[in-house]
């Protein structure tokens, strides 16, 4: 499923479709399905996602890369504003993992125009560690562009 585009009461703002992230591999299933081919995305957000990674941590201004070639970038809301300041390695990155600690996290922007470096990233993940609806976390997003989908997973247990 591609995000559909909905139009804010202000006119300018599109406001993206955001999915809970098991949802979200099933609607690619599901499309793929009818469409078969050598490379499923399906199959490649579930690796991203639930297998390790080469990854890129960059928390409090502190970055820490592990393996070659990272594909996975981990953040939290807090670090986001310094990550086009922050040297890291953006050629490969797939994936952003912006982790939600508390509920006043809810009330960030999350201004996708910081990525425009990250040539191969698609995806952004939200794992909340408070429960959130698909509505709330569309209204973090600010400068949304459709190459970019957007899932999340709410994680009270840690």
């Amino acid at each position: 499923l591609l995000p559909s585009k909905s139009v804010a009461q202000n006119g300018n703002s599109v406001t993206p479709t955001v999915m809970e992230v098991n949802a979200y591999v099933s609607s690619l299933k599901l499309k793929e399905k009818d469409f078969p081919s050598s490379f499923s995305n399906a199959q490649n957000v579930e690796d991203l996602v639930y297998k390790l990674q080469s990854s890129v941590y960059f928390n409090s201004g502190n970055v820490k890369t592990f393996g070659e070639n990272p594909k996975n970038l981990y953040t939290d809301i807090a670090s986001l504003k310094g990550i086009s300041s922050v040297s890291l390695s953006k050629r490969n990155i797939e994936i952003v993992i912006i982790k939600i600690n508390n509920s006043n996290d809810l009330n960030s922007i999350i201004d996708l125009s910081l990525f425009s470096d990250f040539y191969k990233l698609k995806y952004i993940y939200i794992v909340s560690s408070v429960n959130t609806t698909d509505q709330s976390i569309a209204k973090m997003f600010h400068n949304y562009d459709e190459q970019y989908s957007i899932f999340y997973k709410i994680n009270l247990g840690e």
